[in-house]
């Protein structure tokens, strides 16, 4: 035993020596990682050390990581909405001013050195490209999601909630089980087949082999954005974890290459159907990628690679941040049994009929859904927050953001900022029904993006988390304690213990 703790402590050792070493190498280069000896001049967070700043703060598991961005959070608020932090020579500025992250979000639309770490897959997706690139694309794309595109899809999220409701009947009566492994399928599924239109061959490749290659790349990425050292990229090819992440890129790559070519191919089949953006026929159902091919052809724009980044994007955005946000609202809906019964109430008296499908008119009304949707965003932040480059001075209220540095804009920190009042720490679904209790300020709740650079996709995810809420609540009294959640950060939050829900049938 003793020879295997030193062993342990020998490797530990080492790995610090390296990581000291890299740093002080980036410090005395022209590495990109920004202005490292410059005096300080922000409010800094505690606990930097020489050369490596807040670097070794980072280790850990990632309940650690979660628990480290929620003691940023609020010492940020604490400290007036704006800390820096270094990441060796590297300055990160955490912002949970609401004002500020609007001045941000706006002046800087380049995303952070973080994001490109994923440039292999979705380089030019509307997630991680270039502002350029990101302009042209999104007023091209601002047409295939549309409030009429995606109104379209209403019927074929309904059948998929549908086998979701049905899914779930085997957990009945059988006590606490974990929510989420139900929620990835039904919610890729939903997704692959409203952005790719699969046949249930090709389905079933998404189902199995896509999501795995994901999720392993996914926590590739974590691993490295974890590891301050393998930010260097010399550093990084050369390592193990690189050659994983190829094999990962390329295998999903390959997939969703092959997913286009088969639809091209039918398209030169059969005669091209016409899709009219203003007058899209009610329940006429065509994917997102369809979409997207008939724009490239209609602008001359969109590459095959391009439309490819743009699905694994969406693909990537849906399929976790819908899932984590999903999550968290049962959860909150089994721990709290007045809100269970107004929804119930809410959803009956809209749709009485159990057998109906919920419409687009219906999902217009389901107003406290809506509110208890935007309630669990803002208590427990699926997604804490998002990253931006500053490639140039950016002045905000109180301070001066330097070029070169990185800002990261806590969308958790603004949801427990001061303007929400003395009961911002208590879930309150009512408080959306009602504009008096509020904040004034506009950008009070960002979880979809501020300023020009937000979410596309955001009426999808609101029309798809109705509908599930919906017939979820309809057909099952969840049961949770929501107190007892523990979470890890893995680009959004997840429970570590999934065994937190209850379900019982209605019928």
């Amino acid at each position: 035993m003793g020879i295997f703790v030193m062993r342990a402590q020998i490797v530990f050792d080492l790995r610090m020596f390296v990581i000291t070493l890299v740093l002080i190498l980036a410090c005395c280069s022209s590495s990109g990682f920004g202005r490292g000896n410059e005096k300080i001049d922000h409010l800094p967070f505690p606990g930097a050390l020489p050369l490596i700043g807040h670097g070794h703060q980072l280790f850990g598991n990632r309940k650690h990581l979660w628990k480290y961005m929620r003691q940023l959070c609020f010492y940020s608020l604490e400290k007036g909405g704006v800390l820096e932090m270094w990441l060796g020579p590297h300055s990160v500025y955490i912002l949970t001013d609401p004002d500020d992250i609007l001045t941000v979000s706006n002046t800087c639309l380049n995303k952070s050195y973080f994001y490109e770490f994923t440039k292999d897959y979705v380089q030019n997706g509307l997630i991680t490209s270039e502002a350029s690139i990101w302009k042209n694309h999104r007023k091209l794309l601002n047409m295939a999601f549309s409030q009429r595109i995606i109104d379209t899809f209403i019927d074929e999220m309904n059948t998929q909630t549908r086998e979701l409701v049905t899914n779930l009947y085997s957990q009945v009566d059988k006590g606490p089980f974990d929510m989420r492994r139900y929620l990835i399928k039904f919610t890729l599924k939903t997704v692959s087949r409203t952005s790719l239109g699969l046949d249930a061959e090709d389905q079933a490749v998404i189902d199995e082999t896509y999501v795995h290659a994901f999720e392993s790349l996914l926590q590739v990425y974590l691993e490295r954005i974890q590891k301050v050292y393998l930010h260097l990229s010399w550093i990084y090819d050369r390592t193990q974890l690189k050659k994983k992440q190829d094999h990962l890129t390329n295998m999903l790559i390959n997939i969703m290459d092959s997913v286009i070519a088969k639809r091209k191919s039918e398209r030169k089949n059969k005669k091209r159907e016409f899709i009219e953006y203003d007058a899209v026929k009610p329940g006429k159902f065509s994917c997102l990628l369809e979409h997207l091919l008939q724009l490239a052809e209609d602008h001359n724009m969109l590459s095959d690679e391009e439309i490819r980044q743009h699905l694994d994007s969406f693909v990537m955005a849906a399929y976790d941040t819908t899932t984590g946000t999903l999550m968290h609202v049962f959860l909150a809906i089994g721990s709290y049994p007045e809100v269970q019964k107004k929804i119930l109430a809410e959803v009956q008296q809209i749709q009485p009929n159990n057998n109906e499908n919920i419409s687009k008119y219906d999902l217009a009304k389901l107003q406290y859904v809506e509110a208890v949707i935007k309630e669990t965003l803002r208590v427990y932040a699926p997604l804490p927050g998002i990253a931006r480059k500053i490639e140039k001075d950016v002045k905000l209220k109180n301070y001066t953001l330097r070029a070169g540095s990185t800002c990261v804009m806590k969308f958790y920190g603004v949801s427990y900022h001061s303007m929400w009042g003395p009961d911002r720490n208590e879930f309150k679904p009512e408080r959306w029904l009602d504009p008096a209790k509020l904040p004034a300020n506009p950008n009070a709740f960002c979880y979809f993006g501020v300023g020009k650079r937000n979410c596309i996709g955001k009426q999808f995810a609101m029309a798809l988390m109705k509908i599930v809420i919906a017939y979820v609540v309809r057909n099952y009294h969840l049961e949770s304690d929501i107190s007892k959640l523990e979470s890890e950060y893995e680009v959004v939050l997840k429970p570590i213990s999934g065994d937190l829900l209850s379900l019982t049938s209605r019928s």
